[in-house]
């Protein structure tokens, strides 16, 4: 898979959690309030955190909890064990 393919699938993954977590959140409790999900955000290979950072302030404006998972990645050689 390419790698444009691969980030809109992974954007059009994390848009279809955020918007039908809190609709089952809801109907669960039975209340109308509802809190928004604390969103994980894991970077791929040659990357780190920092990538994420305008998507988490995004989501921080918007009133999510965000949590950008450290995956350090070292080589292929150690990481494929």
């Amino acid at each position: 898979m390419k790698h444009r393919s691969k980030i809109i699938l992974t954007a059009a993954v994390a848009a279809s959690l955020l918007t039908t977590v809190p609709s089952a959140t809801a109907a669960q409790t039975g209340h109308g309030h509802t809190s928004k999900p604390t969103v994980v955000l894991v970077h791929g290979a040659w990357a780190d955190g920092s990538s994420w950072s305008g998507v988490t302030q995004r989501l921080q404006r918007r009133g999510y909890t965000v949590d950008v998972v450290p995956n350090p990645l070292r080589g292929l050689a150690s990481d494929s064990t």
